[in-house]
């Protein structure tokens, strides 16, 4: 009989657990770099090698992620002396649990709403929106998501909402990213606070808080806060298309490294062109160059 400690454990290699889990080799490579998640040992020819321990707690990191923690919050909280992994799984199960009754509650909405429409059962005016209130400061489904590490992102009328009709966003941040167009979706920005300068087409834009500007699709735009440190928007989308999801693999990058630099020039172009956007220039901020693949800020 072999006992389990003298057993050999399978060890997988860096691409294996790239493909396994979603998270891209560059991000492993960099979760290594930053102490936040070492692999089991590095073999003779350069190759790091991850084996049980190494999968739960990269499965640990993405359940933070998913809950909106930073990664160096998500690194003191896995280098806790008295961290336990079933802990924190029961943990995790119990913020989903809530997540699901507040489902619950809006599929409940839904098909009351079905039934008023339909005349076979009356509902209060204020019944139409039981779980559907989003307070200030907070996201739709209670999902925080965070561009570049410190950018509040919130959706505020998910595509789920409306039947794929549009999705609405509230971002404060100074930049609207790279110069970029969408092939299938118009979009509308209104400025709540702040000034912003805006590139759609040939045309230069100075648009300041209470106003708004509608952008249709295949139109190549991009915006910046040039005279503010920062500004808040809402973004609309029509349709919804999977924004909400191009968001949500945007926010797992936490800054460190950026996007841009995670992924490389070409990563770039294709995360957008996986979701229905092509770039056509840089951000409207700094000045930039493409380097060995990798996207440079100069200033």
């Amino acid at each position: 009989m072999v006992h389990r400690a003298h057993q050999k454990q399978m060890a997988y290699t860096v691409r294996k657990v790239a493909a396994m889990s979603g998270v891209s080799v560059r991000t492993l490579h960099f979760y290594d770099e930053t102490g936040l998640l070492k692999p089991a040992c590095v073999g003779a020819n350069g190759y790091r090698y991850y084996e049980e321990a190494q999968l739960l707690r990269l499965q640990q990191i993405l359940f933070y992620r998913e809950l909106g923690f930073e990664l160096k919050e998500i690194k003191r909280i896995l280098g806790k002396k008295n961290f336990e992994v079933a802990a924190a799984l029961r943990s995790h199960r119990k913020v989903l649990e809530q997540n699901i009754t507040r489902t619950g509650q809006l599929l409940e909405t839904i098909d009351r709403t079905i039934r008023h429409l339909k005349g076979d059962a009356k509902m209060k005016s204020e019944e139409l929106f039981v779980g559907f209130n989003v307070a200030a400061g907070e996201a739709r489904f209670g999902e925080k998501i965070k561009l570049g590490g410190k950018s509040p992102h919130d959706c505020k009328v998910s595509g789920k909402d409306t039947g794929g009709a549009m999705c609405v966003f509230e971002f404060t941040g100074r930049s609207s990213g790279p110069k970029h167009l969408h092939k299938a979706q118009d979009e509308w920005i209104y400025v709540v606070d702040g000034v912003l300068d805006f590139e759609i087409g040939e045309k230069r834009l100075r648009i300041k808080s209470g106003e708004s500007v509608f952008v249709p699709r295949t139109v190549p735009h991009a915006w910046a806060c040039l005279e503010t440190d920062e500004a808040k928007v809402i973004n609309v989308y029509q349709p919804a298309l999977a924004m909400e999801e191009f968001f949500r693999e945007v926010g797992k990058f936490d800054g460190k490294p950026a996007v841009h630099e995670a992924l490389g020039f070409e990563g770039v172009l294709a995360l957008f062109r996986k979701y229905g956007m092509e770039v056509v220039g840089p951000p409207m901020i700094g000045e930039w160059k493409v380097d060995q693949g990798k996207i440079v800020r100069l200033k």
